[in-house]
This record gives structure tokens, C-alpha cells and sequence, in this order.
């Protein structure tokens, strides 16, 4: 019996499909490709079939994308690696789901991370919650998972009151009080967040949620949130700040 793992490629052109073969044959010798699949009703079947532990799914496809076919399964007991042409939309989704994905043409370089990460978590019901959190996000982001320690933490986003940066690193403050110190800069979460119409970068170290912003104080350039947090306004950001601060009323 094989020790290999299990896979299916999922991609509607044949140049990719047979692209992707060759680089997992060459570069990762621990997976084996089992069935390969050009639309979103044959894999399905041939995931119901073959039962792979690992799935390659491209997310541009006629007719049925690869959302669609992740919407299809009510419990996702195979791990996926998505793979895309560069698309903001669907890269957004894998980042609030804290999910890999590959950007066509696949790097071979990112391909063997990706592989390897897969391998280590293929039964790791984490990943499979965050595969779970990517279908609750479809039509509008809910929640987000924060990389936190050696973990990650599901979080609903209405509860983020603010965003701090350090250094490397981002203060997640909730409005509970509880704050998660995550292992990604604070741009990461002003390409997540800004694309929200209630967050707004007042600072290059603050991203708050304009929903619990108490009270603006032009004179001292400082927000009080509603918890009556402080955080300061820079002089870069001031004049965005304060026309959107005139039209939400606050």
C-alpha cells in the first residue's frame, strides 16, 4: 500500500492541470495525483470516489468556480490548496480564512511550502474550522482567524475595536477587553479590513472601527472609542479622518 498522499487536481484548462502533475511529480514525491478533474460536477464525484486527502482546487472556472465546489460539501474532510490567478476578491477570502493558496504561474518554490504545510496539517481539524470559516465569509466577512501564538483564534470581526501595530507584529483589541498579539504587520489587515466600510486607518500604527468611535477631539488630534480607549489621529491621516467622521455623524 502507498504512503503516499492522495490527490486531485481541480483546474478547467488541460496546460494547467498538466503543469501542476509534472511539478508535483518532480518537486513533491510524497503526494500522488489519483484523478484529475476539468469542472467543479466531475470533482465532486471524484472526491466522493476517491476520498483524497489532499485537493489542488483552481477557483476560476466557467460555470462553477471554486467556491462552489467547497459550498458543496457540508464537512470538509480533505485539505485544500487553492490555486488562482491573481484575483483580490478570492486572495482576501484565503487571508481572512488563514488559508494557503498558490498564484498562477505556481513558483515551485511556493508549491514545495505549501505541499509541505499540507502534509504536516492534513488531519488537523484547525485547518478544517478555517476551510469551514471560508463558507461563512462567502457573501460578506464575518469572522477572521488570527495567527495567534502557535494557533490561530476564530474572531468575529464586529467585535475588533481597534488594530495596533508592533513592529512585526498587530495588537487585535476587542471590545470584551481581550487583546491577541498577531504574527502579521499591519498592513496585512489594512488590505483585509479597508475594503470594510467601517474601518479606516487613522495612523500608521491604527486601524479603528469607525461603529465605536465615541468622541473626535480636533484640538488634541485624538479618537476616545466607545470602551474609552485613546488613539491618536496623525496629521497624514487627519483630513481623510475628518470628512468621513462628518458623514458617518459621529
Amino acid at each position: 500500500m502507498s504512503n503516499k498522499i492522495s490527490t486531485i487536481i481541480v483546474d478547467d484548462e488541460i496546460n494547467a492541470r498538466e503543469n501542476l502533475r509534472y511539478l508535483t511529480a518532480t518537486f513533491c514525491k510524497n503526494i500522488e495525483i489519483v484523478y484529475e478533474a476539468s469542472n467543479v460536477d466531475e470533482a465532486i464525484i471524484a472526491i466522493e470516489n476517491h476520498q483524497p486527502k489532499l485537493v489542488f482546487l483552481d477557483i476560476e472556472m466557467p460555470q462553477k468556480n471554486g467556491f462552489q465546489l467547497v459550498n458543496h460539501f457540508k464537512k470538509i474532510n480533505f485539505y485544500i490548496i487553492f490555486v488562482t490567478a491573481y484575483d483580490k476578491y478570492a486572495i482576501r477570502a484565503f487571508k481572512v480564512s488563514a488559508l494557503d493558496y498558490l498564484l498562477k504561474p505556481i513558483d515551485i518554490s511556493d508549491l514545495k511550502i505549501a505541499v509541505k504545510k499540507a502534509v504536516t496539517n492534513i488531519n488537523n481539524d484547525d485547518v478544517k474550522k478555517r476551510t469551514q470559516l471560508l463558507k461563512e465569509n462567502q457573501k460578506k466577512i464575518q469572522k477572521i482567524a488570527i495567527p495567534y501564538k502557535s494557533d490561530y483564534v476564530i474572531i468575529d470581526i464586529k467585535q475588533i475595536i481597534c488594530i495596533e501595530a508592533d513592529r512585526m507584529y498587530s495588537k487585535i483589541k476587542l471590545l470584551d477587553g481581550k487583546e491577541y498579539t498577531a504574527s502579521k504587520k499591519l498592513s496585512y489587515y489594512e488590505e483585509i479590513f479597508l475594503s470594510l466600510n467601517t474601518y479606516i486607518r487613522i495612523h500608521r500604527s491604527w486601524i479603528v472601527n469607525t461603529d465605536y468611535i465615541y468622541k473626535y477631539s480636533k484640538k488634541e488630534k485624538m479618537i476616545e472609542m466607545s470602551n474609552q480607549f485613546k488613539v491618536p489621529v496623525s496629521k497624514s491621516y487627519k483630513e481623510r479622518f475628518e470628512d468621513l467622521f462628518r458623514t458617518t455623524n459621529h
